[in-house]
């Protein structure tokens, strides 16, 4: 965020579940305002279907996105510059199950959503007005299933992410412990896929952070709990793993890895941890790329499926379980900001009231 969006205060998008298959206590997707200096006020909640989970913001903030997880759909909302309040503006099929995650390709003219049930990455067209149209491409993954049955049972993409340069589309598959890379045809919007990079077998990756410069990634691996570096080739698209670390001092039963967060100086990586309950800390080398351990900061609350970036500092976390969301900051105890049922993910834009 800007100085000057920290001057005028911001607002919060917060994705919620909402189901009783997944015990959530959600309502929808609440949005709060945050003063200048970063005090949070729930100002209104949008019934907007079951689980509108992960978010995106049309750029300018005027539309914002969100999958229904668990189902089979992506709605969009046009957001008004008044008060910040969504209004419906349809909701699409995805021709896959349990939408998982997406994102806008850097044109704006394409929507992209990973289905992990159905081990498929869609792409749904964005209108000029920002409401979106038909499905342009369905693309199915390549892999064989890892070798924890349990949550391996075929392809499972859980993120989509376009490299720096905008010309490839990552996908972390959880299922086949692959990294993909895609390219998108930004004329028809179909999706081809080109390469994979394999991770260790069982480690299950989920979310990834570029650098700036594009040449290195780091992903959240979460079923080994531990975060893995991959040199990254702009030229050809190609991902290649050279190394990971746990997330973990020492091994935590029924650990999972979530989210990942670089921090803007590109210093200091954060990865969290559900069931431990903490962020993993990592010093990154400028030079090399590699990280070393610094520690753990405690979430705040229970099951950290989400952190992001706060444009307050530190980071934000979605503490899912208990309801909570909070920041981290240094070694300071975690700052509670604001508490709303089963939070998935937080997005962020200009208060323009």
């Amino acid at each position: 965020m800007t100085a000057a969006c920290l001057s005028a205060g911001y607002r919060a998008y917060v994705g919620c579940r909402t189901t009783a298959e997944r015990n959530a206590r959600g309502q929808g997707i609440a949005m709060f305002q945050v003063s200048p200096q970063g005090i949070w006020s729930e100002h209104h909640t949008t019934a907007a279907g079951a689980n509108p989970s992960f978010l995106c913001l049309h750029p300018g903030g005027r539309m914002l996105y969100a999958v229904h997880g668990d189902g089979d759909a992506v709605s969009a909302f046009a957001v008004e510059a008044t008060d910040g309040r969504l209004r419906p503006q349809g909701t699409h099929p995805v021709d896959g199950r349990n939408p998982v995650h997406l994102c806008l390709s850097p044109d704006v003219r394409w929507l992209l959503v990973a289905c992990y049930a159905t081990g498929s990455v869609s792409s749904l067209a964005v209108r000029e007005d920002g409401r979106l149209g038909p499905i342009a491409s369905r693309l199915a993954l390549p892999g064989e299933p890892g070798p924890v049955a349990a949550q391996q049972q075929g392809s499972h993409p859980h993120q989509v992410v376009f490299d720096p340069t905008g010309r490839w589309l990552l996908v972390p598959d959880k299922g086949t412990d692959r990294l993909h890379t895609l390219t998108l045809d930004g004329a028809t919007g179909a999706l081809a896929w080109v390469s994979c990079a394999a991770l260790p077998p069982g480690s299950g990756p989920r979310h990834l952070a570029f650098t700036r410069d594009g040449r290195r990634l780091y992903l959240a691996c979460e079923l080994g709990s531990a975060v893995a570096a991959c040199d990254f080739d702009a030229r050809t698209g190609a991902p290649t793993s050279v190394a990971s670390w746990s997330t973990l001092a020492e091994a935590v039963p029924g650990n999972t890895a979530a989210g990942i967060v670089l921090s803007g100086d590109e210093r200091t990586l954060y990865v969290s941890n559900r069931g431990h309950d903490s962020i993993a800390t990592f010093r990154v080398d400028p030079v090399s790329g590699r990280l070393a351990p610094s520690g753990w900061l405690a979430s705040g609350g229970s099951t950290p499926r989400f952190i992001a970036g706060d444009p307050m500092g530190g980071v934000l976390v979605a503490n899912e379980d208990s309801d909570a969301l909070c920041r981290v900051a240094g070694t300071a105890a975690p700052s509670p900001l604001a508490r709303t049922g089963s939070p998935v993910c937080v997005v962020f834009t200009k208060d323009l009231s």
